[in-house]
C-alpha cells in the first residue's frame, strides 16, 4: 500500500520490531581537531582568525560566522583568560545537595567565544568578573586532547 493511501481496516497496518546496529565516531571537525591537538601537545588554546573582518574565535573554527568565509589563519593564545560570567552549583545532576562547584565562562582579550569550565576557587565570594585566570592541565602523558584535559581554571 502506498504511503499516501489511508488505512481503512486495522489488518492493513503493518509493522515489525528490529534493531539497526550503528557505529559512529564523533569528530570535532578540521578546526576542532587542530584545537584538540594543540591542547594535547602544547597545553595551549588555538584561536582562528578571519582574514576579512579580523575577528578571532576560540575554540578554533573553520568558517567565520560573520563573513561566512573559510578561516585558514590560526594563533595560539598565550595570555591569561578572564572570568566573563560565573555561577556556583551546590546540587548534583540528580538534584541532591553536593559540594559547591563554581563554573565560569572564560573569555580571552580580543577573541570572540570562550570556554565554559570549572574554577579552582574554594570560596565563591572570591570570584569576580574580569578576574584573570589560567588553566590547570593534566600531565602531558595523560592528555587526550579533550576539554577534560583542563582540570580547572585558577587565579592568575
Amino acid at each position: 500500500m502506498p504511503i499516501l493511501e489511508k488505512i481503512s481496516q486495522l489488518s492493513q497496518a503493518r509493522h515489525w520490531t528490529d534493531s539497526i546496529p550503528l557505529e559512529f565516531h564523533y569528530t570535532a571537525g578540521v578546526a576542532g581537531e587542530e584545537f584538540r591537538r594543540e591542547l594535547k601537545k602544547n597545553g595551549r588554546f588555538l584561536a582562528s582568525k578571519c582574514a576579512k573582518c579580523k575577528s578571532s574565535y576560540v575554540p578554533a573554527r573553520m568558517f567565520c560566522p560573520t563573513c561566512f568565509i573559510e578561516m585558514k589563519e590560526t594563533r595560539t593564545i598565550e595570555e591569561a583568560g578572564y572570568v566573563y560570567s560565573y555561577t556556583t552549583i551546590n546540587r548534583n545532576r540528580t538534584g541532591d545537595p553536593s559540594e559547591p562547584v563554581t563554573i565560569a565562562l572564560i573569555r580571552f582579550e580580543g577573541v570572540k567565544g570562550g570556554i565554559v569550565h570549572k574554577l579552582n576557587i574554594n570560596e565563591s565570594g572570591r570570584v569576580t568578573f574580569g578576574m584573570k585566570v589560567v588553566p590547570m592541565l593534566k600531565d602531558m602523558a595523560e592528555r587526550t586532547g579533550a576539554l577534560t584535559d583542563i582540570l580547572a581554571f585558577k587565579a592568575a
